[in-house]
């Protein structure tokens, strides 16, 4: 039997089926309007800070190893909120004029990245100072380094993310402090006393390091009223709504996100995101626990310590 021409052209061929288009194309939300979408993403770019007391003890603290020259650590799980606070204190205490750094520079912050090599380490330093330029193998960048230390008048040198680096790299750091008298802070996660601990560690290799950061304290998860407070800034120096959620106001609230967020700053902010979000969408509904709750939905609690044992 002959096939015709029209049950040709109707024929699709097994293995390129027609796809049904779905209702709702992906990147779409039913229901939400372009303006909606637009404060969606502007909710998505909030980035407050305001002061806690562990905030101000950490300065305070900072500020007496600058002035005695002591080497330290800072331990703390609250990664997101040790940054925010570093990079507080040292706008505080430097001054840049555009991407021109002022001189002096008393403090530098730099923020170790995934391969933290001495010459990651150099790098980053010369970046901060506005002086990024290589200047080839570790013996001259080192020189570069040491110089620009001395010409910008720094005081005290802070590396975050100290957990990620290496052996060499905490030499180099060890180094600035005896050759410069720059006192170092590192800070980092809580096992960067493991990492340095020698007792712990059969190669002995670090204790020069270890007796060169000697001086330690913690920056601990912050209280209940605290995340009140972090709550009440964020919606009204972030937010800014005409009609605020004011969910600083209702303990039950303040207590469910204080358990939910564990004290740290980086999943209080997202939680906080999901609320206002929700709340955009679903005008009409009342801010309450019951309602906060549905809004954050099904989720893993971050981690708020981490067991000292092996």
């Amino acid at each position: 039997m002959s096939i015709t021409n029209a049950a040709l052209q109707g024929a699709v061929p097994a293995d390129n089926q027609p796809v049904e288009q779905p209702a709702i194309r992906p990147g779409d939300f039913p229901g939400r309007s372009a303006e909606n979408q637009a404060e969606v993403e502007r909710i998505g770019k909030i980035n407050t800070y305001v002061s806690l007391s562990r905030d101000e003890a950490l300065f305070e603290q900072l500020n007496t190893w600058r002035d005695l020259k002591l080497c330290a650590r800072i331990l703390t799980i609250d990664r997101l909120g040790i940054q925010r606070a570093l990079e507080y204190y040292v706008r505080t205490q430097v001054k840049r004029r555009g991407s021109i750094l002022q001189i002096p520079a008393s403090i530098v912050l730099v923020e170790i990245e995934q391969n933290g090599s001495s010459t990651d380490l150099m790098l980053l330093i010369l970046e901060f100072l506005s002086n990024p330029l290589d200047c080839g193998n570790l013996r001259d960048l080192r020189a570069r380094v040491w110089g620009t230390l001395k010409a910008y008048g720094v005081k005290l040198l802070i590396v975050n993310n100290a957990d990620l680096l290496s052996f060499k790299a905490f030499t180099e750091l060890m180094r600035i402090f005896e050759k410069l008298n720059i006192p170092v802070v590192l800070a980092g996660m809580p096992y960067l006393d493991d990492m340095l601990d020698i007792q712990r560690l059969r190669n002995k290799k670090f204790v020069n390091i270890h007796n060169t950061f000697l001086k330690r304290c913690s920056f601990d998860t912050f209280s209940v009223s605290d995340t009140s407070k972090v709550i009440k800034n964020w919606e009204r120096s972030g937010l800014r709504w005409s009609n605020p959620m004011k969910l600083d106001e209702d303990t039950a609230i303040v207590d469910y996100l204080h358990k939910a967020s564990q004290g740290q700053l980086r999943p209080l902010y997202e939680n906080l995101r999901e609320i206002a979000v929700w709340k955009l969408d679903n005008p009409k509904a009342e801010i309450n626990p019951q309602n906060v709750a549905q809004a954050l939905g099904v989720g893993y609690q971050p981690v708020s310590n981490l067991s000292q044992k092996d």
